[in-house]
């Protein structure tokens, strides 16, 4: 009996499995969600839809690219009403950056190597 009231009671809060896309401000991560359905039109066939939510992630656990799962909860914000329970798979390209950090490029080296890399034209009469 008591485990049928607590089934009712919280019905509302299934799990969420997403990929974490953006992670631009901190305790918050945008995930993406990708849905099957089946589209009725004149050619039956099966679809995705993604829809995105804002998540809270109070330990700032999640990076970029991870496997997250979430819940509802009361809303935080106007758009954020949704709480990371854990981490399911982390980015393997993260995991190993954080290992070697000699390997992280900053946009600066990005410019730098492009400029060094472009082909310098000079004029025939220069020559």
């Amino acid at each position: 009996m008591i485990s049928k009231i607590f089934d009712i009671v919280h019905k509302h809060q299934k799990f969420i499995s997403g990929v974490c896309i953006s992670k631009t401000h901190t305790k918050t991560a945008m995930c993406q969600v990708k849905k099957l359905y089946f589209d009725k039109g004149k050619y039956a066939s099966l679809d995705y839809k993604t829809t995105k939510y804002m998540i809270h992630d109070p330990e700032d656990i999640c990076s970029v690219g991870d496997q997250v799962h979430f819940r509802e909860c009361a809303p935080i914000s106007k758009r954020k009403s949704h709480i990371v329970e854990k981490v399911v798979r982390k980015n393997p390209v993260t995991e190993f950056l954080r290992q070697n950090p000699q390997y992280i490029v900053t946009p600066k080296e990005i410019a730098e190597r492009k400029e060094n890399d472009k082909i310098k034209y000079k004029h025939i009469a220069d020559l």
